[in-house]
């Protein structure tokens, strides 16, 4: 397994961040690419909540399948997420401070060797750019609403 992690202090509390970030219908309005979520149920949010989505990365379409792993209000929330490039496991932990939150994604892919050689190719030029520029763009999105 391949694991990976960025962070980013928000200014905003733990409990606001958390139910921003917990609503992955939400996830295009701060995703590096385009994308677009919707749930397959109306049911809340919930550890087994599943969704699809459809996200444009570098002109092609990588549909996808989402699940909802943990949700522990306000400091843990996960999913998993199986596509053509793999599985992958998102956790998303939430820690008071300074005033804020300090926000962290973690990500364990589940690839096979093929995928495995192609992932440590783009890694350091796509992977790793896009979900700190995806964290950048959360920050600016809760930030930016706590003023308007």
């Amino acid at each position: 397994m391949t694991t990976y992690s960025v962070d980013i202090h928000l200014a905003t509390s733990p409990e606001e961040t958390f139910a921003y970030v917990s609503d992955l219908t939400r996830h295009g309005e701060w995703s590096a690419d385009p994308l677009e979520i919707e749930p397959l149920s109306p049911d809340p949010i919930a550890a087994g909540k599943e969704y699809r989505s459809a996200a444009q990365v570098r002109g092609q379409t990588i549909q996808a399948t989402l699940r909802v792993t943990e949700v522990s209000s306000p400091s843990r929330f996960a999913f998993a997420v199986e596509d053509v490039t793999g599985k992958y496991d998102h956790l998303f932990t939430f820690h008071p401070e300074q005033g804020g939150t300090r926000v962290k994604r973690s990500i364990t892919a589940q690839l096979s060797l093929g995928q495995r050689l192609f992932f440590y190719f783009v890694y350091p030029f796509v992977k790793r750019p896009n979900a700190q520029e995806a964290l950048r763009r959360l920050k600016n999105k809760l930030e930016q609403s706590r003023t308007t």
